[in-house]
């Protein structure tokens, strides 16, 4: 039954990733691997809000009104999004790490 419940919740996080972000963004992020260790973020950057579909190695993120992807790095300090666009090199602290994770 938990296996069910994985799965099923995997496949609700794929739909609303596919349903906020839209197919061509959110497409290649979904397979089951990414899927376990995703999580949705929402922030700020550069002063407008920001929703962020974060998996291991890639985010999508709605940025405003505009679409913007980010490469994910998992340090020990916790987890960073940067922008993928080569001009822009801030980094954004989407998670915390703790003695627990």
């Amino acid at each position: 039954m938990k296996r069910l419940e994985l799965y099923y919740g995997m496949c609700e996080m794929a739909k609303a990733a596919i349903a906020e972000y839209g197919e061509k963004y959110a497409e290649p992020l979904i397979s089951e691997y990414a899927l376990r260790r995703a999580f949705w973020w929402e922030g700020e950057w550069r002063e407008k809000p920001m929703s962020c579909f974060v998996t291991e190695k890639r985010a999508v993120c709605k940025v405003g009104e505009k679409m913007a992807t980010f490469y994910v790095f998992d340090t020990p300090q916790g987890v960073y999004l940067r922008p993928e666009i080569k001009l822009v090199d801030d980094w954004i602290k989407v998670a915390h790490r703790n003695d627990d994770n």
